[in-house]
């Protein structure tokens, strides 16, 4: 009989725990899908439904090599951010797909709070939105440093808000273009602006490895990707836009 992804996830998250007598490990910080809890690991029984919720398949689900993670929903920004259930149209405003955010509407525990999906609560930043927070590196932001790029700012579905394009009381000299600032204030932490950020490392092997293929938005900033991560050094975290665990 051929099991359904859902209960196959939840069978062998259940074999695995009780054959590791539920042993509790946390090697790494982990952002979890909005509107995850205090009490989420206890909460959420693996079922899987956050997943196929998920318009975007932004939703991915932890290995058996995740300890108690395993088979649990997490969000890697660098493979696919959280789009927060918007649309983007074509006059380049963001609309919501569903009154509450779908993972959380789709939770049947409660391990993924229901949150409305509207601008407003968006922004008011519950403390279950919360998933991370963005950390701007100056200091390899093509914008900072080359008056060029700006991806960060425009791609931010909430633009003006979480990301600015110029920091607050702040005076730069001699700056014309965007100057990318995170409002952590109202940053959710759903990773576009890390998704989307071309300092980052294909396009930085790309530079040493010629038979590496760019697409033409790669291409256009290879260059200055290239100067700025030598004048940083090779140890630099990448991208020059990160999300992080909020502490």
């Amino acid at each position: 009989m051929r099991l359904s992804r859902r209960s196959f996830i939840r069978s062998s998250a259940l074999l695995w725990l009780g054959f590791f007598g539920f042993k509790m490990r946390r090697e790494v910080p982990v952002i979890r899908p909005p509107g995850a809890t205090s009490d989420f690991l206890a909460r959420c029984i693996r079922c899987g439904k956050c997943g196929e919720a998920c318009p975007y398949d932004s939703i991915k689900f932890f290995d058996i090599s995740a300890g108690a993670n395993v088979a649990t929903p997490y969000i890697d920004p660098l493979e696919t951010p959280c789009y927060l259930c918007l649309k983007r149209t074509s006059e380049g405003k963001d609309e919501p797909l569903s009154d509450y955010l779908l993972c959380g509407e789709a939770c049947p525990t409660g391990a993924l709070k229901k949150i409305k999906n509207d601008r407003d609560t968006l922004l008011s930043l519950p403390d279950e939105l919360k998933m991370g927070i963005s950390v701007l590196n100056r200091d390899i932001c093509l914008a900072w440093q080359y008056d060029s790029c700006g991806e960060c700012y425009y791609n931010c579905p909430l633009r003006d808000d979480a990301m600015l394009d110029y920091p607050p009381n702040e005076v730069i000299t001699g700056a014309v273009g965007i100057r990318p600032y995170v409002n952590e204030k109202h940053c959710v932490g759903c990773g576009m602006c890390n998704y989307v950020c071309p300092v980052n490392e294909k396009i930085a092997k790309a530079t040493v490895e010629p038979g590496r293929k760019l697409t033409y938005f790669e291409e256009r900033y290879a260059a200055m990707v290239r100067n700025v991560i030598g004048k940083a050094g090779r140890e630099v975290k990448l991208p020059a836009v990160r999300v992080v665990k909020r502490v």
